[in-house]
């Protein structure tokens, strides 16, 4: 025979009561924090499974700041390197314009002048920084102007290295380059070959233009060669070991050619002149602008002046020519880097989106399950409630009446 008291009643409808209202309380709880994992013993697989989401999505957005930072600072290189182009661009104009017989000393001087303004001009594009102090062009070192003058020359304090950064699982771009590779190592000439006359030639013999027309010839060749006039109508080239290569007749505008490439001097150069031809050796475009406006502000009083001013010249348009392709090489890389980082972005945006619908289905709440619920729980606390008072107004000896 089970036993029932009144205690038990009162007790069996408190625990009723009580159970119904930790439900309520459990499903207002989910509403208000809009999810159904309120603690890892709600279901611990799924709590587990969200933590390893949680992580993945915030690596996804240290991923996207790390890019954010590395395409504002490709950005700022890609304007410098169009800066930097159309500086040389006017360089190259006012070379041309320098390059004029019929020009006043003065006039000479003015064209130097701005050369000079320019070259301070790309001194300062070399030195810009990110608006954060780290500057572009200083390599993976911070904390220094990576270039400085002094005596009229220009040093890099910087280093060669590129930082590489992760923008994505297993994918990393590398940061802006090093200086030393933009503004200090630029190749010369046409990039292949250059051709330059001797500084201390007497003669008016005038370099008008050197070509490649056999690689492997050029490339076999013991360079730097120097063609040598041993007489007014005479020369003989001799290769960097002093051996004569070859030798012919000179008469002026006429090509000669020798170890696969072809070049023509103008004018009439002295025994003894020389012009070299080298692999295009590399220069910083800062000297380059030098050598122009040394040339231009140079006294012209004899023929010979005029033959070395116009030789420098000749030369520098060329560099500055191979420059500007330097610089425009420069340019497209770094639109490749930023082209990579667009396609980063994209792959992140589209594995967040995939986190994120996982993680709700793990974790978020169906808010109309969850209405319908707590509706339900409300009426069956209320049920509870009214059950209570009536226990409360009974006793076992209203059955023994």
């Amino acid at each position: 025979m089970m036993r029932v008291s009144t205690n038990g009643l009162f007790l069996q409808g408190l625990n009723a009561m009580l159970q119904r209202q930790q439900e309520l309380s459990r499903t207002q709880l989910e509403l208000g924090s809009k999810q159904k994992l309120l603690q890892a013993s709600d279901d611990p697989a799924a709590w587990a499974s969200a933590q390893r989401l949680d992580h993945a999505v915030a690596k996804l957005e240290q991923y996207g700041r790390s890019g954010d930072t590395v395409e504002h600072r490709l950005r700022l290189q890609e304007e410098a390197m169009a800066d930097s182009t159309a500086a040389l661009s006017r360089a190259a104009e006012l070379t041309v314009q320098g390059n004029n017989a019929t020009l006043s000393s003065e006039e000479r001087k003015l064209i130097a002048a701005e050369l000079r303004s320019l070259r301070s001009e790309l001194l300062g594009i070399a030195n810009r920084d990110d608006g954060t102090g780290r500057r572009l062009f200083a390599g993976t070192r911070d904390g220094i102007s990576p270039f400085s003058e002094s005596g009229g020359q220009v040093s890099y304090a910087g280093d060669d290295g590129r930082n590489l950064v992760d923008v994505g699982p297993d994918l990393s771009v590398a940061d802006t380059d090093p200086g030393s590779a933009i503004f200090m190592r630029v190749r010369t000439g046409d990039g292949v070959v250059r051709g330059s006359a001797a500084a201390g030639n007497g003669g008016t013999g005038i370099l008008q233009s050197t070509a490649l027309t056999d690689t492997a010839a050029w490339n076999a060749a013991a360079s730097p060669l120097q063609v040598q006039f041993t007489a007014a109508n005479a020369w003989q080239a001799v290769d960097a070991g002093g051996t004569v290569v070859a030798s012919g007749a000179y008469a002026s505008g006429q090509s000669i050619t020798v170890a696969g490439t072809r070049f023509t001097i103008t004018g009439a150069p002295n025994p003894g002149d020389s012009f070299t031809l080298e692999h295009a050796p590399t220069r910083d475009v800062f000297a380059t602008l030098d050598s122009i406006a040394d040339a231009l502000e140079a006294p012209l009083v004899t023929d010979a002046d005029r033959a070395r001013a116009n030789n420098a010249i000749g030369a520098a348009i060329g560099d500055i020519a191979t420059a500007q392709t330097h610089f425009s090489a420069v340019r497209a890389d770094t639109g490749a880097r930023l082209s990579t980082l667009d396609k980063a972005a994209d792959t992140r945006e589209a594995s967040d989106i995939s986190l994120q619908e996982t993680l709700s289905g793990l974790r978020d709440l169906d808010y109309a399950e969850a209405a319908s619920r707590l509706a339900m729980q409300m009426t069956a606390l209320d049920a509870a409630q009214q059950v209570m008072l009536k226990t409360q107004s009974l006793s076992l000896f209203d059955k023994m009446r």
